[in-house]
Order: structure tokens, then C-alpha cells, then sequence
């Protein structure tokens, strides 16, 4: 009897090992190790901020500022200088301004709240952040409403309301002066002719260049006023006869422009009053837009100035441009952008130098050298001072979205000599851009070690974009445009009509889906870039170093063979370019393999040092050698159901239906079942309380005992999880297509017990595995005799979950290193002794199997655990932060839910898990790339890239700071001093101020408002303070 018992026992604990996938309990040293290896850090944004709303620029410290509709907000400077944050309120900003040389903002948000930010360094370690929020604007009669203009004006800020009013705000304080320029004031002040009804809300605050005590209000029915605050009176008044639109002055302080909602700008002269010197409409004289900002920009010497505006477009033939106009007397040249300018900002060399004190004002010239342009969807960046006014290269804010991104791919520890090749053909491909350097120039970057990083972006009009992400900034290195290898893709561009021209990259429309880009594949060693498109085109290209002619050859291959039941009734095949075509320096093309079906290829895998690519469709894969340019195999993956899904979606019309009634029953069915378990649980907890009530045992309700009960334990803590049923899929499963190949990968491993080989892995949507055996010639006979291959193993998974990932394990639990890798130092070499192990990735579990007997040997189920599925998958390196000779290769995950794990490869053991991206977020979720240097990227927007890193070791953050100069910024919590005028031989302004810096520690403690004239007196001859007399009360301590 205890033997059988004992037999019982046995057979659970193994079933239940199965089951619950348990481990032990790992070591303290494990835990410690783990906190030296992983970490999780979203550091940085890539690309531009989607849906901007506002712009500032701060010329003392050459900062730009952009702020969102989503309450964010940039602050670049010099390359990889970068400050970011967030409003809590996360509330669209409608204006932004700097104070002049403190590294401080003003930002006002929509729900007409002004927020104070500062930028505060520690060392390299610098934050934005929000200091002082002012929100005491109501709806009483005597407050503003909405506060429509803001505007610096001698450390002040003055708010334009709606209602036509201007306050002045304390920056100090961040608190509302009671001086108000209300309307009736205005219009008591202006000369009758002058006098309307309403002058509307005040539209445009310009303070005056030369005198600190005036500054222009333009209100939007076209009344303007120079306003004297010291005498608090309007000292000049001016009426225009259309909408007011913006106020600029000259720097002479004499004369200003307005501009106006028909097109027009008016030229005013301050000594003549009313009388405009000058009205223009300078696309006229049909009916235009408004010109919605104008600059007007002293040149050097006897040059002539320059005017600049955006808009003003003749509305019937030119109404739907979108453009900012430069003239500077007879050259006129209006940008033609392809998407709406929100702002512009001129960079001016006497606002950015310090000007020479003996010179009059009036006599400084703006030599105004770069345009910075906020668009809808980029940023354009102009020079001034080269010849053509040529754009600038970005070394921020670049458009990643100019075209769709539909593919993308990391490189990391690229080789010197192929990243200088690399830079110099963008060189080349950029030659028309600007040779000066990036004109924004404020902060100081930390100097770290960098490596040579690349991020490839594939697009939908068929480019493939390089990016420098080794820092913080994100450079376009170099392009290669795939559409101009088809004739489908080959256009001449149009020549602009003059004064037009266009400039920027954003354009997302493409005259062709099929040439769009859905693989990508780089190898660092061999300079060799392979390319996979929509329709069924792979390309191979090789980067060179000069121009060369070229005719492209075309390998074609039938992935579905002799099947007489299949119809195509998807898109053509792009028809190649025929005849020699020249190629500039850098990625040229070798040959192209054009698969079919022409469907969208779904896999790809390329070996460099064979010279093999495997690319893989809905369809079916195939073999490739490059080297010979000949098709090796194909392989049909479909099934006899799936021949009649014959076109390229993912579902057929009839398999959609189905699915959509059987889930619609199944809800019913759940509807009810729910229903019914309410009622009985209900009726269960009325008879347990009235038990207890009656002084029997009293048995909660399950909602109390889930209550009581402790939190589940996470994976790390390596406890057993409960399992959930998992159904099979069957040949229909979720919809999707089974017979689609979803990952390829090559490698030497046994396929036979005595002796290792090449071989081609892939793997299917309905959770088969294919392992081909392939024979390659002798080296020296490699491009005279055929490789061949043929099937070896296959394995279908019992789910038949889809399998997104595979991969050779060595003895060592180290996945086998790429394609001259070992020979070139770049990893060490395998163990090849045998134990070799086959790592399967599906969506719904991890399993190891020992090779060449496909023996399972472990796994991790990450649906029957989670309820969650894997999305991508990659093996990276986790180094240690305080050692870097010691590393470990795991695997990293992302799932549907949008949360981040890693595993050990050796028992499968979960080291870190944490919710990364919104699971709702399913763009963010699936356009996401685990590099193999544990860091991440994901698109947390069309326009932008959201970096992170799972790495403790490898972590790319901000490291810069600002240098102010001394005095700029008062201390928080520095009581002021306002000092009046006591004596005519002590004169002083009435806004003095004496700083932190200027008091002693003891004159700390005192406060302003207990101190005496006479003390003040006293401090500010001798720098001290008077004592007291004995029947005065102490000073009230701070």
C-alpha cells in the first residue's frame, strides 16, 4: 500500500512540476546580480513632437523651445543638449516665451493657466522644471476672461486679454501688479478720429527696442497704441483699416510694421502719427490670406534689410500653399512648405552678441543669418548668409515620419571604416544643403563614449533611412531610395515656379504602395544592405565608394509552384529599371529576387559570409544565393484550405464571417453564464450572513476572500503560477493566414549527431518548424558549383501558436554569433563541441530542444501564465554596471500587453518584467525593436521614437547643463527690497533690487517689510544694517 502511495505521490509532483513550471529559490548573490544587469529606463524621445502648438527662442543662450498640444515640452540646444518635460494638466500650449538669459519659460495652456519653468543644472545632470503655476484669471466682471497675447517686457510679462486689457505679471513673484491698461483707459487716450465702439481682443504686445518704458498694443479690429507706462498714457496711436494680425519694430525704435488679415503690411513712422508711410500687399492685388507674422531685419553694412512674413498667398491661385516669404530687395524667394507653418523664429547676430555699450542703439544692425520655421509635421531651418539660402541639415527634431515608417531595424558597433563611408555618401546625397554649422549652439554636452549605433527606417515610398542614435540627438546620416531601381518609382522632380520653392521632407503620399519597404537587413562586416518590399522585391546592394553604371539583373521564383487551384488576384510585381543606370557613392544595387505571389514579404534572413538569403511571404520561402544570383529551393507553406485566400490580406471574406458569428455567440453564451453566477452567488452570501448572524461559522463571500488575500507573487520570486487552458488552433484559428512565414534564420549547427552544418531554420503562423540542411562548395569553387539544400527536420507545435522567433543555443547557452562576427573580433567564437540546443519563440510559450534529437528540454508559458502573447523577441547582451568583463545573453520580450521581460536562456527564468507601453497603444506595441545592446525603441507617436533601455550598463540619457551668468536669477524664497527715492544724492530706481548675493548670513533673517527706510539707508553706504532701539519689537525672523 505505501508503495502504491508512494508511486501516486511521484506521478503528481510531476504533473504539477509540468504544470506550474517551478524553480528554485534563487541565491541572494542572484538577486544582486540581477540589480548590476537589468534596469528599466525610458530616457529619450527621437524625431519630432508630434502635434506642436507654440515656439520660442532665447538668443543670450541660443536655446529653441517647442511646446505640443499634449502639454509637452523640448528644449534643444547645441547637438545631444536637450531638456524635456511635461505639463501635469497635459493641456495644449498655446503660447511660449523666454526670459531673455535666465534659462526660464512662460508657457500658457488652453485652459488659460501660465506656468513657470526653469532649468536647473546639477553638474551634467540638468531638469526642466515647473517652479509657479498663475491661475487667478475668473470670470468676475473686474478679472480677464482669456488671456489671448503674452509678451516680455522689462521683467515683466504683460497678458492681452480678450476683453482688450493688458495686466502686467511679476516674474519674480509669478503674482498679478495692480496696474491695469484697461480698454476705457485706451480709448480715453486716443484722439477722437481714432475712437470705436470695441477695439476687439488685444492681438500682438511688442515692447519698444530702444526705450524700456513703452511697448506697442495692437488690437484686432486695427487700432494701435504706443503706451508710455512711466506716464501711463498712450503716447502715439495708430488706425488701421483691416484686422490686425502681428506688430514688428525696427531696431531703430522709429518706425514699425503691421500686418493684416487681407495680405497687406503697413509701414508706420512713430514721429508721424496716423498717417501710414507705406501700405503694401505684396500678392496682390487679387484677394489674399492673412499675413499672420511679420520680421523686419536690419542688415550688415548698406545692405539692403530683409522682410520677412508667412502667408499673404493670392487666394484663387496660390491659397492652399503653405509658405514663409524672405525679401531683401531684389531677391525674393517665398518656401513653399508641405505642411502648415505654426511659427517662425529669425536668429539675429546682435541679439546673440553682446553689444559694444557706446554705441546708440538705433545704430546696431539685426545681420539676421538663420530662420528656424515650425511646421504641422517638421522643422526647417534656413541659412541666411550662404548663397541660394540654402536649408539646413537637423541634427534634432527631424521628420522620421516624412514618409510612413514601415519597417525599421538596429545596428550596433558599426565599424569605423563603414560608418565614415557611410557619412561621406550622405555628404554627397546632402551636397545642396548648408556647409555652416547648426546655428543653435546654447548648453554644454558631457564628453562620454559613444558607440556607432545605426537606426534603419524602411518607408513606404520605398526609402530607407540611416540614423546616428549613438547620443541623444538623432542625425539623418544617409539615405537610399529603393523606388528609383522601378520604373514605377522613377520620376523627374518638376522644376518650382518662381518665386516658389519647395523645401522640407515631409511628403506621406506615395504614388505606389507595393514599393514600400517591410524588411530590412544590414550587415556591418561585409558593407552589404538587403531590402524587402510589399510586392514580393528583395534587394541586395553593396556599398561602394564611387559611382559606378549599373544594370540591375532580376532572379524571379514561384513560392507556390504547380498548384492548379491557385489564383492570384493581388497586385503586379514592380517592373525593374532596364539598361545601365549610374549610381552615385554609397549603397548601389547588385542584384534583385522577385518572389511569387509578388505578396508582402513577412520574413527575412540574410548570411553574408555563404552569400545566402532566405525571404519568406504569406506563401511560402525560398533559398537564395546572391553570389551566383540563382534561386536554390521554394517552399510552399499553404495548406489545401487556404488555396481559395488567393489575394494578399491577412483573412479571407469567408473566414472573417465565420469568426465574427462564432464570437458573437460565444459572448451571448458568456453574457448569460456571467448573469447566472451573479444570482447564485448572490443568494449564497445572504445564506452565509444569515449563518453567521445565527453565531455558526461565519464564511465570507469570495469578494472578502480575495480581499485577505496577499498580493500574487511575481515570477522573480519564482513561485507557481496557475495555468490558463489553452485551446488548439485549428486551420482557421484567430483568421490569420497559417501558411505565412514569420521568421527565417540560418545557422551551423548538428543536424546529425557526429557533425555540424549549415542550415536554413523557419518558422509558420500555424507553429511549424522547418529545419533545411544545406551543402556549399569549396571556397575556391564557390561561384562554379550549386548549393543545395533539402529538408531535414520539421516540428509542429501543439498549439500551433505562431512562431516569431528561433534560434541555435550553443553549450554554453550563448545563441550562435552572426555572420563574420568571430573572424572580424566582434564575438567569440562558439562552443561547436555539440549540446546544442534550438530555441523556439511562438507567441504563446519559450522551448528549448536539444539538437539534433528535438528533444524538449525546457519551457516557459508565457499565455497559460500570463494571458498575454509575444510580439517581438530578441537575444541581447546585459552587462554588468560595475564590471564590464562580466555580461550575460538573454532573451528580451514584448507582449500584446505592452510589457517588457527578460529571460535566462539557460531554465528559462524571468529576470525582470514591467509594463513599458499602454496596451491599448497597438502601433506603439508593434512597431517596437529590442536591440541586441538591451535597449529598445518603440513609436509612441507617427513622428516620434520613445527610446528605453532594459540594460543597467547601457543607458543613452541627457547629459548636458546651462551656464547662466551670475545675478540673472534671483534665489527662491530672496526677499526684495524696494528701495525708494529718499534723497536726491541717493537716487535709485524704484524697481531695485538687492539679491541673495548681496546680503550677509545675519541680514538673512531679515524681512523687508520690517525694515526702516533709514536701515536701508545705512545698508546700502555702509553694508549694514542699523540696531534698533530697546522699546522697538524684534525683527521677525525668515
Amino acid at each position: 500500500m505505501s508503495s502504491l502511495f508512494s508511486f501516486i505521490r511521484h506521478r503528481y509532483d510531476k504533473i504539477k512540476g509540468d504544470t506550474v513550471h517551478s524553480h528554485p529559490k534563487e541565491s541572494d548573490f542572484r538577486q544582486k546580480l540581477k540589480k548590476e544587469l537589468y534596469e528599466y529606463n525610458q530616457v529619450l524621445h527621437h524625431g519630432f513632437p508630434t502635434k506642436p502648438s507654440a515656439l520660442a527662442y532665447d538668443p543670450s543662450l541660443q536655446l529653441l523651445a517647442i511646446a505640443t498640444k499634449h502639454g509637452a515640452l523640448r528644449v534643444y540646444g547645441a547637438p545631444d543638449v536637450e531638456f524635456c518635460s511635461t505639463h501635469e494638466s497635459e493641456e495644449t500650449v498655446t503660447q511660449l516665451l523666454f526670459i531673455p538669459g535666465e534659462g526660464r519659460l512662460v508657457s500658457l495652456t488652453c485652459d488659460n493657466v501660465l506656468h513657470l519653468w526653469e532649468i536647473n543644472s546639477d553638474d551634467f545632470n540638468s531638469t526642466l522644471e515647473e517652479k509657479k503655476t498663475f491661475d487667478e484669471f475668473t470670470s468676475d466682471g473686474s478679472k480677464p476672461k482669456a488671456i489671448s497675447v503674452i509678451s516680455i517686457f522689462d521683467k515683466k510679462l504683460l497678458l492681452g486679454t480678450e476683453d482688450g486689457d493688458v495686466h502686467l505679471l511679476n516674474l519674480h513673484s509669478f503674482k498679478i501688479t495692480d496696474q491695469v491698461i484697461s480698454q476705457d483707459v485706451i480709448m480715453q487716450n486716443v484722439p477722437e478720429d481714432c475712437k470705436v465702439v470695441s477695439t476687439g481682443s488685444v492681438e500682438a504686445l511688442q515692447a519698444h527696442p530702444t526705450n524700456k518704458d513703452k511697448f506697442l498694443i495692437g488690437y484686432d479690429r486695427g487700432l494701435i497704441v504706443l503706451w508710455d507706462l512711466k506716464e501711463n498714457k498712450a503716447d502715439v496711436t495708430f488706425n488701421a483699416s483691416q484686422q490686425l494680425e502681428s506688430l514688428c519694430w525696427n531696431r531703430n525704435g522709429k518706425e514699425f510694421l503691421s500686418s493684416h488679415s487681407d495680405g497687406s503690411y503697413v509701414h508706420w513712422v512713430v514721429d508721424d502719427g496716423n498717417q501710414p508711410k507705406e501700405e503694401c500687399i505684396p500678392y496682390g492685388p487679387f484677394p489674399c490670406k492673412a499675413i499672420s507674422k511679420i520680421d523686419w531685419k536690419t542688415a550688415e553694412g548698406d545692405n539692403e534689410p530683409f522682410m520677412i512674413f508667412s502667408g499673404g498667398m493670392a487666394r484663387g491661385s496660390y491659397g492652399d500653399k503653405f509658405t514663409v516669404s524672405v525679401i531683401q530687395g531684389e531677391k525674393h524667394v517665398t518656401f513653399d512648405f508641405t505642411s502648415r507653418v505654426l511659427d517662425y523664429t529669425v536668429l539675429c547676430k546682435a541679439d546673440e552678441e553682446p553689444t559694444d555699450p557706446g554705441l546708440e542703439a538705433g545704430s546696431i544692425r539685426d545681420i539676421p543669418h538663420s530662420i528656424i520655421v515650425l511646421l504641422e509635421e517638421e522643422i526647417v531651418a534656413i541659412d541666411l548668409l550662404s548663397n541660394g539660402w540654402p536649408p539646413f541639415r537637423l541634427p534634432y527634431g527631424n521628420s522620421i515620419h516624412a514618409s510612413a515608417i514601415t519597417a525599421s531595424s538596429h545596428v550596433s558597433n558599426v565599424p569605423e571604416s563603414l560608418w565614415k563611408k557611410i557619412i561621406d555618401a550622405g555628404n554627397q546625397l546632402f551636397s545642396s544643403y548648408s556647409k555652416r554649422e547648426w546655428p543653435i549652439r546654447g548648453g554644454e554636452k558631457q564628453e562620454t563614449r559613444k558607440s556607432r549605433d545605426i537606426l534603419l527606417t524602411g518607408h513606404e515610398d520605398g526609402s530607407v533611412k540611416f540614423w546616428n542614435v549613438s547620443s541623444v540627438s538623432m542625425e539623418l546620416m544617409y539615405k537610399v531610395n529603393t523606388a528609383s531601381y522601378f520604373e514605377e518609382g522613377f520620376t523627374e522632380s518638376a522644376e518650382d515656379e518662381e518665386p516658389f520653392r519647395k523645401i522640407g521632407h515631409f511628403d506621406p503620399y506615395t504614388d505606389d504602395p507595393r514599393l514600400g519597404v517591410q524588411r530590412i537587413f544590414l550587415c556591418p562586416v561585409s558593407d552589404i544592405l538587403v531590402v524587402a518590399g510589399t510586392a514580393g522585391q528583395v534587394i541586395v546592394l553593396q556599398m561602394e565608394r564611387e559611382q559606378r553604371e549599373l544594370d540591375i539583373k532580376v532572379s524571379k521564383v514561384n513560392l507556390v509552384g504547380d498548384r492548379d487551384n491557385f489564383v492570384w488576384k493581388g497586385h503586379n510585381s514592380l517592373t525593374v529599371v532596364s539598361g545601365d543606370v549610374r549610381y552615385n557613392q554609397g549603397f548601389q544595387p547588385q542584384c534583385i529576387l522577385q518572389m511569387s505571389p509578388p505578396a508582402a514579404c513577412t520574413a527575412l534572413s540574410v548570411h553574408t559570409e555563404w552569400q545566402l538569403l532566405s525571404a519568406g511571404t504569406a506563401h511560402g520561402f525560398c533559398l537564395f544565393d546572391f553570389c551566383q544570383r540563382r534561386s536554390i529551393s521554394a517552399t510552399c507553406t499553404l495548406s489545401a484550405t487556404e488555396t481559395s485566400a488567393t489575394d494578399d490580406s491577412s483573412m479571407s471574406r469567408r473566414k472573417s464571417f465565420k469568426k465574427s458569428l462564432r464570437e458573437s455567440f460565444r459572448r451571448l453564451r458568456r453574457r448569460r453564464s456571467m448573469g447566472k453566477t451573479k444570482k447564485e452567488s448572490g443568494a449564497s452570501n445572504r445564506l452565509q450572513e444569515m449563518k453567521s448572524d445565527d453565531g455558526q461559522r461565519a464564511i465570507s463571500s469570495p469578494k472578502m476572500q480575495a480581499g485577505r488575500k496577499l498580493a500574487p507573487p511575481t515570477i522573480e520570486e519564482d513561485m507557481p503560477h496557475a495555468e490558463r487552458a489553452i485551446e488548439e488552433r485549428g486551420a482557421s484559428g484567430d483568421g490569420s493566414q497559417c501558411s505565412m512565414v514569420r521568421c527565417l534564420q540560418f545557422a551551423d549547427t548538428y543536424l546529425t549527431a557526429t557533425v555540424h552544418s549549415p542550415s536554413l531554420l523557419a518558422g509558420t503562423n500555424a507553429g511549424k518548424v522547418y529545419i533545411f540542411s544545406i551543402v556549399l562548395p569549396a571556397y575556391d569553387k564557390r561561384d562554379q558549383e550549386d548549393v543545395t539544400a533539402r529538408l531535414s527536420k520539421e516540428i509542429t507545435l501543439r498549439h500551433q501558436a505562431p512562431v516569431i522567433g528561433l534560434s541555435i543555443i550553443d553549450g554554453t547557452y550563448y545563441p550562435l554569433p552572426l555572420a563574420l562576427e568571430v573572424q572580424n573580433g566582434r564575438a567569440k567564437a562558439p562552443d561547436m563541441s555539440g549540446n546544442h540546443k534550438l530555441l523556439v519563440i511562438s507567441e504563446e510559450q519559450f522551448k528549448l530542444f536539444a539538437m539534433p534529437t528535438l528533444k524538449p528540454e525546457d519551457k516557459w508559458k508565457l499565455t497559460a501564465h500570463e494571458g498575454s502573447r509575444t510580439r517581438k523577441v530578441a537575444t541581447c547582451t546585459f552587462r554588468s554596471r560595475s564590471d564590464e568583463q562580466y555580461n550575460e545573453m538573454n532573451i528580451a520580450c514584448m507582449t500584446n500587453m505592452g510589457q517588457l521581460s527578460v529571460y535566462t536562456i539557460k531554465g528559462l527564468r524571468r529576470q525582470m518584467n514591467i509594463d513599458a507601453i499602454n496596451k491599448i497603444d497597438i502601433n506603439g506595441i508593434a512597431s517596437c525593436i529590442l536591440a541586441s545592446t538591451g535597449e529598445g525603441f518603440y513609436l509612441s507617436s507617427s513622428s516620434e521614437y520613445a527610446r528605453f533601455s532594459l540594460s543597467a550598463a547601457k543607458v543613452v540619457k541627457p547629459a548636458c547643463k546651462l551656464t547662466l551668468k551670475d545675478g540673472l536669477r534671483t534665489p527662491e524664497g530672496t526677499p526684495q527690497i524696494i528701495i525708494e527715492n529718499y534723497d536726491e544724492t541717493h537716487p535709485t530706481s524704484r524697481d531695485s533690487v538687492v539679491s541673495r548675493g548681496e546680503l550677509s548670513a545675519a541680514d538673512m533673517s531679515l524681512r523687508s517689510a520690517d525694515m526702516t527706510q533709514d536701515e536701508v539707508v545705512d545698508y546700502a553706504q555702509n553694508g549694514r544694517t542699523n540696531q534698533r532701539s530697546a522699546d522697538q519689537p524684534p525683527l521677525a525672523s525668515s
